[in-house]
């Protein structure tokens, strides 16, 4: 198949050069949207156009002239910094296709013109809008960070933002396997009862991956309040595809039900792990929720399969992660997802596909 015509309108020069690495036919230009909307205005606009936001307060009147003016078969492709849900999710609604969030990466690039592809041969329907989906990951602190840590990684490597939250204030132990010292503590946080500081609350970890959690060397004795629990996730809904949350009480768990889309039960394959999962499976009542056996110490066989479906009423586990002899290392320095095996991680990218929302098949594909 030949080549489509592709043109770029890009900002940034690092922006420029994946883009000629991935596309060396690719036509590209310095500027942003407003320029790819003042040439398209001029002459005909290309099948594929990939057009730069920054530098723009509020993109999406160019974006909307841009459309005014290009062929009706032109498939538009947006990249930009800011990386939030809530702007996706407008120009989705305004016609763009994909929106790649900066930095690019061949990858990622690579994914979204092989999207486009599909699209102008085979008349697939744009990738519907992407919501935030939170995650309840519990179980009895039996490998609960770790599962967290690895489905965070897997899911930036998806192109997802992610929140992560440990809601155990006094113990928790996710900004230790992130490697990352939060700038504002949990307490800090639930202080607040709008959406105004969202950002401040918000400890990056890598471009994609944000952490709220207390601060380890943070001691307090006082007592949490978490009413503001609710407030906080609708916040985080619009700067995140994924809000994984740790840490977490039965009582929090009860709060947040209605915000949460699916529980992750993690647990060890022993008697009392399989016990502690199973009860928490009565407790959720069937809410959505998803068994994962994580062996995180190299124990004997200390359950059998019969008996862990039996526990379960029959259900299978829906992940498996063996034992990994490195990964203790790996999570002293914040890199649990290097550890991993490659027919593993493969595992962990297939369950999150379902749960991450549209589009991620498609992307991995």
């Amino acid at each position: 198949m030949a080549a489509r015509s592709l043109a770029a309108f890009l900002n940034d020069p690092e922006s420029r050069r994946v883009v000629r690495r991935a596309q060396s036919h690719a036509r590209i230009e310095r500027g942003n949207v407003r320029e790819a909307e003042r040439q398209c205005r001029r002459t005909p606009s290309p099948e594929v156009l990939l057009v730069d936001l920054d530098g723009e307060q509020n993109p999406m009147p160019h974006v909307a002239g841009l459309l005014e003016v290009c062929r009706p078969e032109t498939v538009i492709l947006a990249t930009g910094s800011e990386n939030n849900v809530s702007l996706a999710n407008e120009l989705y609604r305004g016609g763009v296709f994909l929106y790649l969030p900066k930095p690019l990466d061949i990858n990622g690039l690579s994914r979204g013109i092989e999207e486009t592809d599909a699209l102008l041969a085979e008349g697939s329907e744009r990738p519907r809008i992407q919501g935030s989906r939170l995650f309840s990951v519990v179980g009895d602190g039996m490998g609960t960070t770790t599962v967290t840590v690895l489905l965070a990684r897997q899911a930036e490597e998806m192109g997802r933002y992610v929140v992560c939250m440990d809601l155990d204030a006094e113990f928790g132990s996710l900004a230790l396997a992130m490697d990352t010292q939060p700038n504002r503590g949990l307490s800090q946080a639930l202080q607040r009862t709008d959406d105004s500081s969202v950002d401040h609350l918000l400890t990056p970890v890598t471009p994609r991956i944000h952490l709220v959690a207390q601060p380890v060397d943070q001691v307090t004795r006082d007592e949490k309040r978490y009413d503001a629990l609710p407030t906080m996730v609708e916040s985080f809904a619009a700067q995140a595809h994924v809000i994984l949350v740790c840490g977490i009480s039965l009582e929090l768990v009860t709060m947040l039900q209605p915000y949460t889309t699916n529980h992750l039960i993690v647990f060890e394959p022993t008697p009392s792990g399989v016990s502690i999962a199973a009860r928490w499976l009565r407790l959720l009542q069937n809410a959505p929720s998803a068994l994962i056996v994580n062996q995180t110490r190299p124990l004997p066989d200390l359950i059998s399969r019969e008996q862990m479906a039996d526990a379960f009423g029959g259900r299978e586990p829906d992940l498996a992660l063996p034992y990994i002899r490195p990964m203790a290392r790996a999570m002293a320095l914040g890199e649990p997802e290097s550890a991993l095996p490659r027919r593993t991680g493969d595992a962990v990218k297939r369950f999150l596909m379902p749960l991450v929302g549209a589009g991620a098949a498609a992307e991995e594909a």
